[in-house]
């Protein structure tokens, strides 16, 4: 008897597993996972007669603060609040723009103390990178793409401090929307 082709004994392997896979069961595991996602709304127009009182009344204030300079605060305070509805609304309104003026008032500290913040952590970041090791030596001047993350965070915190005034008129925006209209 003559012993098998090699190239015969694999084929012959081949359809022996092929037929055993074939009736073998086999059992899937799925997992399924849901994504909640959360909308922050825009808040609600301010009603045609609000509008425009709070309209003059900004005008009013910008016109003054160009005249006098920061004595205008508390006239603007206590008129912004004639432009919502009497009782609630007003004292509502009147505490929102209270909240933004000592907000504005603080951002040119807020933004200095963050600047610094960025700076001292662009600092820690280029040392950090300085100290990335390449096999036996270190490299002088940092690895590149460490420098450059470090380049971006830097920018993208400074940009962070520089929105500090704009975050004030958003949360007015948004404080306001809960306050009754005329």
């Amino acid at each position: 008897m003559r012993a098998p082709h090699p190239m015969t004994a694999a084929l012959v392997a081949s359809a022996v597993l092929s037929a055993a896979a074939a009736r073998a069961t086999t059992t899937t595991t799925s997992t399924t996972t849901s994504t909640t996602t959360t909308t922050t709304l825009l808040p609600h127009p301010l009603s045609r007669a609000t509008r425009n009182c709070v309209r003059r009344v900004r005008h009013a204030f910008r016109v003054c603060k160009r005249a006098k300079g920061s004595s205008c605060v508390t006239e603007y305070e206590n008129a912004f609040g004639t432009c919502f509805s009497p009782g609630a609304g007003a004292k509502c309104a009147t505490k929102c723009v209270t909240t933004e003026q000592k907000c504005l008032a603080a951002a040119p500290q807020t933004v200095r103390t963050c600047d610094a913040a960025c700076a001292t952590a662009d600092r820690n970041d280029v040392e950090a990178c300085r100290l990335i090791a390449a096999g036996e030596a270190l490299w002088a001047a940092g690895d590149a793409s460490c420098l450059t993350t470090a380049e971006t965070n830097l920018a993208l915190c400074r940009f962070t401090c520089s929105e500090t005034a704009r975050n004030c008129h958003i949360a007015m925006t948004f404080c306001i929307a809960n306050c009754q209209n005329l």
